[in-house]
């Protein structure tokens, strides 16, 4: 699995295989802490950009140092991200497409923490909060789970004939979720594709790293 075509020989494949199991665990493990991380340090849940003005600014008054540290675990897992997608392509025909992707999608997820991070430390307020705000929604939102879900989908196709075939469905169902979620671009009442698409990505990955370390077995 070191490759999106055919595997590497058996002297490359454990190294190889080793960069997935770590990146691949890496990039869940941050980005889940970071969620956890929020709903247990914070006064409420984390708002919507959707939701009214006055709830957001309750709540990045509220819980500055809890808005820096999820996004410092989030920015720390677009490094990981980004390296499971090299090892992922590494070395494989026709990759262009998941490799550009991937480092979309983690770029998008950095941008999001970045942005993130920048609203404790400007003390935003007003309309400065609120765009800010909305620019972590859609950089770590629609413009990195689609990119993510094309990822996940590319890849599952290029292993269904060596990986089990509920992962393959697994990975082509989080792409086509993935995808539909560029729908909340017209509607928010369709929101509820990202976490979906994100998240069965983010298992897709876990299989995906899991096996890898099996592989070095």
């Amino acid at each position: 699995m070191s490759a999106i075509t055919s595997p590497a020989p058996a002297t490359a494949a454990a190294p190889a295989s080793n960069r997935l199991a770590l990146t691949g665990v890496g990039f869940a493990v941050l980005f889940i802490a970071s969620l956890v991380f929020s709903g247990l340090a914070g006064s409420t849940t984390y708002p919507s950009p959707f939701e009214a003005d006055k709830v957001a600014e309750a709540y990045f008054a509220d819980n500055g140092g809890v808005v820096l540290g999820m996004g410092i675990l989030q920015l720390l897992s677009a490094v990981p991200l980004a390296a499971f997608v090299l090892a992922l392509t590494k070395g494989a025909a026709r990759a262009g497409l998941v490799r550009a992707a991937g480092l979309c999608a983690a770029a998008g997820l950095a941008a999001c923490a970045l942005i993130g991070l920048a609203i404790p430390v400007l003390d935003a307020s007003g309309d400065t909060l609120h765009t800010l705000h909305y620019l972590t929604f859609m950089a770590g939102g629609p413009a990195h789970v689609p990119f993510l879900g094309i990822v996940v989908g590319a890849s599952a196709l290029a292993f269904r004939t060596s990986a089990p075939r509920w992962t393959t469905v697994l990975g082509l169902t989080s792409a086509g979720l993935a995808l539909l979620s560029l729908a909340t671009f017209v509607s928010e009442s369709l929101m509820l594709l990202l976490p979906l698409g994100r998240f069965t990505a983010i298992l897709w990955i876990l299989v995906t790293a899991v096996r890898a370390a099996r592989l070095r077995k």
